[in-house]
C-alpha cells in the first residue's frame, strides 16, 4: 500500500518556492527545474507563499513563474504520484485546483 509523501516531524525540505516583492508586485518563482513540476511540498510552500502576498500591505499584484527556460511547470511529479494511494492523488488534485 502507497502512502503519502510529507516531510518528517522536524525534516528540513529543500525551498521549491522563491518569492520576492519588488515595486508591489509579488513574484513567486517555482523553483525545482528543469520541469518544475508540482508535489505536495510545492503546494504547501506555494499557499505559504500567497498568504504572504496576500497580507502584505506593500503588495498590489502578484505573478507566478517558473524557473529555467521551458516552463512555468510541467505538472504534477509522476515519481511523487506513482508513490501515494489513489485517496491522496484525488486530493492533492482537488487541492492544486
Amino acid at each position: 500500500m502507497a502512502t503519502t509523501v510529507q516531510p518528517a516531524s522536524g525534516e528540513t525540505t529543500k525551498q521549491l518556492i522563491n518569492y520576492r516583492v519588488d515595486a508591489g508586485v509579488a513574484v513567486l518563482e517555482l523553483s525545482d527545474p528543469p520541469a518544475n513540476t508540482y508535489t505536495y511540498e510545492m503546494n504547501r510552500q506555494l499557499d505559504d507563499a500567497n498568504l504572504k502576498a496576500r497580507m502584505d500591505n506593500e503588495v498590489y499584484v502578484s505573478v507566478l513563474t517558473g524557473a529555467g527556460d521551458k516552463f512555468i511547470s510541467a505538472r504534477a511529479n509522476i515519481t511523487m504520484l506513482a508513490s501515494v494511494d489513489p485517496t491522496f492523488k484525488y486530493y492533492l488534485g482537488l487541492h492544486v485546483n
